[in-house]
């Protein structure tokens, strides 16, 4: 419970405790057609030389009893110059994902957390979405939206991801009480995202009272009244709510090129409107 993310990207996530990293985890997309042995050599190859560690590979301890048949553990201890500890590279045989966990520490009383993790250890949902639960926010995306920046600032949290030139961003503001103790939440949205054209329609969403603007964005102003430049035109929607439990301002917003025609929204975070 005392383990916080220190670092995130869209190949690896570093968790640690007290500022010193305790694991991380990379993991990527294996060719279509490949030798797992060939390519768990050039993985390995990669790594040792990206982030400066040496790899030596190791028996599976004897305490571990594989539950998982699409998965495939490899195990290793490793070293750099200021820390070591122990990992295992995971192959899935089902989504084809190579993944690298690495512990930092090597004591026989962090064996038992260990295993926990490795066990409890999954490269893909058994729908068609990715679940998240990173500060405080809980939502899920469709699998094919990769993520592509973040930024968790005080009061501010933003995740953007994409997929086929359409972009899906959540917001996350706090505390709600305070922020919008003196003003609501359209006003608040119009004030945070300057962009937001046209009025917005109110609705209820699964966290209570919501409010969604929609509208299609040119790239000159009043480029609407120009038909050739539609084309270059993208669809916007941004949902904004109130989410009482957690005392946060969630927002979505998807920015496509295509007029909107599935439901990312609802696919996401906030419900029907």
């Amino acid at each position: 419970m005392s383990w916080e993310i220190d670092s995130l990207d869209k190949d690896h996530v570093i968790i640690g405790e007290d500022t010193q990293p305790r694991m991380e985890i990379k993991w990527t997309d294996s060719p279509e057609k490949f030798t797992l042995e060939k390519y768990l050599k050039n993985f390995i190859a990669q790594i040792q030389k990206k982030i400066k560690i040496k790899i030596y590979e190791r028996p599976a301890p004897g305490s571990f009893k594989q539950t998982n048949q699409d998965l495939e553990f490899f195990f290793f201890s490793w070293e750099s110059a200021s820390s070591s500890g122990r990992g295992s590279l995971i192959f899935c045989s089902h989504c084809k994902k190579l993944s690298l966990i690495r512990f930092f520490s090597k004591s026989k009383t962090f064996d038992a957390l260990q295993k926990s993790i490795l066990l409890s250890y999954k490269d893909h949902s058994n729908d068609d979405h990715i679940y998240w639960r990173v500060f405080g926010l809980h939502f899920s995306t469709p699998h094919r939206f990769n993520m592509t920046d973040y930024s968790f600032k005080p009061g501010c949290y933003i995740l953007n991801f994409d997929h086929k030139k359409t972009k899906l961003t959540i917001f996350s503001w706090g505390p709600a009480l305070f922020l919008l103790s003196k003003t609501n939440l359209t006003t608040f949205a119009t004030q945070r995202l300057s962009q937001l054209q046209g009025f917005a329609k109110s609705g209820v969403c699964k966290y209570g009272d919501c409010f969604q603007w929609n509208y299609r964005q040119g790239i000159l102003k009043n480029s609407h009244t120009l038909p050739f430049l539609n084309r270059y035109s993208r669809y916007i929607v941004f949902r904004i709510c109130q989410e009482k439990t957690s005392n946060r301002i969630i927002g979505v917003m998807v920015d496509s090129r295509k007029k909107f025609k599935h439901d990312l929204i609802k696919e996401s975070i906030i419900g029907d409107i």
